[in-house]
């Protein structure tokens, strides 16, 4: 089952399908709006605009799930999958509050009932509205934010501008102890121990698809827990940090 999440024809499920709930839940939620306060509006595209929520909804959960298989993959921010775990729930809501109105919208009576579910209706499409903004927000930047604001590399005719550090980049072999590691514990100069290694992660923090939050609290100490929790053996992120690689941590 998780490999249905995963990719499809050698590329990512969740990108595939995120894009197309974020555009057809805002859209039927927009509508439902209209369609509570505008009677021949309602008559003429409520039955549709309710069955685009509930279409939507087993979609957030399979975005929901991919997303998961995807930041096994490339890592991501917790405020992106906090929030990608609560979408799918509220698309729910809106959906099942969407039936309940429309069921009693098609009534001719019960103009205080009606009124009541054209509310939460009104209310719940506004919050979702929102929130769908906020999770599609917090994967751009995830993705994005860091790459485009990245400095572009000299080009040949330029001059260095960093000054180079005076600790060679590939030291022998079990030559690091954790004390010179945690001399390289802020962005700007970020080293790590990663079971039983030592990896310099200055060049790849701004690089990080998950942000540079995820591995500027690893620089300077054992940051074994930290990502193996998050990537255990995934073999792209894995591959990434053994190019990384500085030497292996001395031993007592």
């Amino acid at each position: 089952m998780d490999e249905f999440f995963d990719t499809i024809s050698g590329l990512p499920v969740h990108p595939l399908v995120i894009h197309f709930v974020v555009v057809l839940v805002p859209l039927a939620a927009a509508g439902l709006i209209v369609a509570v306060l505008n009677k021949a509006f309602r008559r003429r595209f409520a039955s549709a605009l309710v069955s685009m929520l509930v279409i939507s909804v087993p979609l957030a959960f399979v975005a929901k799930e991919s997303g998961e298989s995807l930041a096994e993959r490339v890592g991501i921010t917790e405020r992106h999958q906090s929030l990608g775990d609560i979408f799918p729930v509220w698309v729910t809501v809106l959906a099942v509050v969407a039936v309940v109105w429309y069921l009693i919208a098609r009534r001719d009576g019960s103009s205080v009932l009606r009124t009541i579910a054209g509310v939460a209706v009104i209310g719940v499409a506004i919050g979702v509205t929102a929130l769908t903004f906020l999770v599609g927000h917090s994967g751009s930047e995830a993705t994005w934010a860091k790459l485009i604001g990245a400095p572009t590399d000299p080009s040949p005719s330029q001059s260095p501008t960093a000054i180079p550090t005076e600790t060679p980049m590939n030291p022998v072999a079990g030559t690091i102890t954790a004390a010179e590691v945690s001399q390289h514990a802020t962005p700007d100069d970020c080293w790590t121990i990663i079971d039983g290694a030592v990896y310099d992660m200055t060049a790849f923090l701004n690089k990080h698809p998950g942000g540079s939050d995820a591995i500027s609290g690893l620089c300077g100490r054992d940051g074994t827990d930290g990502f193996l929790g998050q990537h255990g053996n995934s073999a792209a992120p894995n591959a990434q940090l053994e190019s990384l690689k500085i030497g292996v941590l001395a031993t007592p």
